[in-house]
């Protein structure tokens, strides 16, 4: 489970670099043209917003995908939780915390270090410019 984290730490460095902060400088671009001339405050603010909607709209986006992948690997540990649980009284706790461990490191952590690598590949598809 520690790699899977740090897999995880590892995407979201990358999808920082190589997506949200071409995104961000091309906000800022937009945002400092929305300076110039004489825009009204209303228009001003509009601009504004709209020069930030790119970026937020990925960063829910990936927010979304992280998030709904983070559950899936808690439905999986907790089905492990539920097995080694079942083999509390019949095996004691301390067998019970190996075939805890042995699960979500052997199913859930190598099952979903694979489909985080494929996330990760098509959230950077999807946003890099």
């Amino acid at each position: 489970m520690e790699a899977l984290h740090k897999q995880t730490i590892d995407l979201q460095d990358e999808l920082e670099k190589t997506v949200f902060r071409p995104l961000q400088k091309r906000a800022f671009d937009a945002s400092s043209k929305c300076c110039d001339g004489s825009k009204s405050t209303e228009q001003f603010q509009l601009c504004l917003q709209r020069a930030g909607q790119e970026t937020q709209n990925a960063e829910h986006a990936v927010m979304q995908e992280l998030s709904a992948f983070q559950g899936r690997v808690q439905r999986c540990v907790m089905q492990c939780q539920d097995r080694a649980q079942a083999l509390v009284e019949s095996k004691g706790v301390e067998k019970a915390q190996e075939a805890l461990e042995k699960c979500a490191d052997n199913d859930c952590a190598k099952f979903y270090s694979k489909e985080l690598a494929v996330t990760g590949t098509k959230l950077i598809k999807q946003f890099k410019s």
